[in-house]
């Protein structure tokens, strides 16, 4: 009798080998080994592995590291979704029906204690239930783990943006995942609280971003286990805090700008946040003070302006910027050099030349037309007045009333006062007003025509400043030709071009 009670005891004890159960052919529970064995030699595709599990189902509940060997071994998730919904279709047929009371859980195998005592051989046995096993973890899909709210944002910087970010984690299965550890952080300026955070019943972490102080975008990222998702947002700058004038690049800050050239100052202007940002530039405007300095022309565009200014004479001016609510005032003071050139200068000017009826009031002639060249001195005074001596020789083709034409030479003497409106400009209209004396005669021999006397001379026109000596003309004049005892004979109109240069 105490042989088989030692016998029993063993048995109880699983120190005896049982005999294990006849299996049927590719029906019984894949072990872990067999299924790496599966997984690594490739002689199955996923997709029939993941029905054999589905069929078969496994022996052992994986934990993590089981399932990165497994994805080691070559497992993608619709082979761990398999196991994952073979484990909970083996614990939903263990549960009992929803409707009856529970029936009683079948008794575990006991976990067998031996002890003795020195009075008493016989073993007192007692037995311990294990603890249940947890429910497997689900496998998280990092294709159906996204951010779904959020993304894209813009905020002021230095602002908590509006709304929160949100991420949603899910399984291979598409359903959300609760209890997830989710960890976030901003890559770039910006902050986000909280920086760690389990997902809720929904499967869903919010985080709230702060921005930084530069103006851009901002990366949010969010890890879940071993992989991370990435969101962006945009940080905007604040409205216009100051006005900021530049020349070359420099700020102009309190200082006076000097002005020592006759070319054109641009200076820029940009409008910046509280914390140095560019911001927009709205309702820009520039008007300038005194008379050392005119304004040429004002633009913006975004967040910068340009003003360009022209020195006009030596001496003090303001220059006053307005623009977002904002004012701005520059001081400057010009200098500008001395003239290089003298109040003489001599030029030439080449002009086309002509006159038809009613403006001939000769007999015999239907029209004059041809081509002028003329040699000029001229004296500048102050206020843009200056007096010039030119003489000139024209060749003109000459229309007469029978149909046919002959050829003339037209020689002239004259004296012109001129008035420059804007004197200094670098382009300024001018006026003219003179007279002197012509000789008009064909090329026979003056059978045909043949009158000199006296001619007056207006007109007006532009002068432009090529360089500090060289000057282009432009005039447009009319010519008043008169002859004894005929009086006026004719009129001409010259339309000429030509350069001076001072002395």
């Amino acid at each position: 009798m105490r042989r088989y009670a030692a016998a029993w005891l063993l048995l109880v004890l699983g120190l005896l080998p049982l005999p294990r159960l006849a299996r049927s052919q590719g029906t019984s529970p894949l072990r872990k080994t067999e299924l790496v064995r599966l997984l690594a030699t490739g002689a199955l595709k996923q997709r029939d592995i993941a029905a054999l599990v589905r069929r078969n189902c496994v022996t052992f509940r994986p934990s993590e590291r089981d399932r990165s060997e497994l994805r080691a071994a070559g497992a993608n998730d619709e082979v761990l979704a398999a196991i994952d919904q073979c484990l909970r279709a083996r614990l939903a047929r263990a549960a009992p029906p929803p409707s009856r009371p529970p029936p009683p859980r079948p008794a575990p195998a006991p976990v067998v204690v031996v002890t003795h005592t020195p009075t008493d051989t016989a073993a007192a046995v007692r037995a311990e239930p294990p603890p249940p096993a947890p429910p497997p973890r689900p496998v998280i899909s990092e294709r159906l783990t996204q951010f779904t709210r959020g993304t894209g944002l813009h905020g002021t910087v230095g602002a908590t943006l509006g709304e929160p970010l949100v991420l949603e984690v899910r399984d291979t299965a598409g359903a959300p995942v609760a209890g997830q550890p989710v960890t976030f952080a901003a890559t770039g300026e910006g902050t986000v609280q909280p920086g760690a955070v389990e997902t809720d019943r929904w499967g869903a972490a919010q985080v709230h971003v702060t921005l930084g102080e530069h103006a851009g975008r901002v990366g949010i990222s969010a890890t879940v286990g071993t992989f991370t998702r990435t969101a962006t947002v945009h940080a905007d700058a604040g409205p216009a805090s100051r006005l900021v004038v530049e020349r070359d690049g420099a700020p102009v800050g309190g200082r006076v700008v000097a002005v020592r050239s006759r070319d054109t100052l641009v200076l820029r202007v940009v409008a910046r946040d509280a914390y140095g940002n560019e911001a927009a530039l709205g309702d820009f405007t520039a008007t300038t003070s005194g008379s050392a300095i005119a304004l040429r022309s004002a633009a913006a565009t975004g967040s910068r302006a340009a003003v360009t200014l022209e020195p006009q004479r030596t001496g003090s001016g303001e220059l006053q910027i307005s623009a977002s609510r904002l004012q701005a005032r520059v001081a400057l003071d010009v200098m500008l050099p001395a003239q290089i050139s003298g109040p003489w200068a001599v030029g030439a000017r080449a002009a086309w030349l002509g006159v038809n009826h009613p403006w001939v009031s000769l007999r015999k002639l239907q029209g004059v037309s041809g081509a002028d060249f003329t040699l000029l001195g001229r004296r500048t005074f102050g206020g843009g007045f200056s007096l010039a001596l030119a003489t000139g020789v024209g060749s003109l083709s000459i229309d007469t009333t029978g149909g046919g034409s002959v050829s003339a030479t037209l020689l002239e003497a004259s004296a012109r006062a001129e008035l420059a409106l804007l004197p200094g400009r670098t382009i300024t209209p001018v006026v003219s007003l003179g007279g002197g004396g012509y000789r008009l005669k064909s090329g026979d021999n003056g059978r045909a025509i043949y009158h000199t006397n006296l001619f007056w001379v207006g007109g007006a026109g532009l002068d432009a400043t090529v360089s500090p000596r060289v000057t282009a003309e432009l005039r447009i004049e009319r010519q008043w030709m008169t002859d004894s005892p005929a009086g006026h004979v004719g009129t001409l109109w010259p339309v000429a071009a030509g350069l001076r240069v001072a002395l």
